[in-house]
């Protein structure tokens, strides 16, 4: 006879994702781009932190659902951004690509989109069997 294993509890997938973007958001707001740190900058990327390790820690039941609430959450937060950012692009035209790419601001919109893709994950992750 062999032994059975216990079922291992059901992880959250995406949170490593979701903090590396996170860090690197805060970084470029704090780095990179004049005037970035303002206060509701500084208040969405630590939330995309703290929601990244929030998903990196959740074990089974309740603290797998508030850390996929956490990522929804978070994730409508970046898709709102990134339609504002997409809506001020197109108004300047030609000259507004050529300001967005040359001032930085791009790999913060990369990092949206790689929270975006940490929820995906996620929502993928609660699928998956144990």
């Amino acid at each position: 006879m062999t032994a059975q294993r216990a079922p291992s509890r059901k992880r959250l997938g995406g949170g490593a994702l979701t903090l590396i973007a996170g860090i690197i958001m805060l970084a470029m707001h704090a780095l990179v781009l004049e005037g970035g740190l303002t206060a509701s900058n500084i208040g969405v990327d630590l939330s995309i932190i703290v929601c990244g390790f929030l998903m990196l820690f959740a074990r089974g039941g309740l603290s797998v659902a508030l850390a996929f609430v956490a990522s929804l959450a978070v994730s409508a937060v970046d898709a709102m951004l990134l339609w504002a950012v997409f809506v001020a692009i197109s108004a300047g035209g030609s000259s507004g690509i050529a300001a967005f790419l040359s001032s930085g601001a791009w790999v913060s919109v990369v990092a949206m989109v790689v929270v975006l893709v940490g929820f995906l994950v996620a929502l993928v992750s609660l699928f998956r069997h144990s």
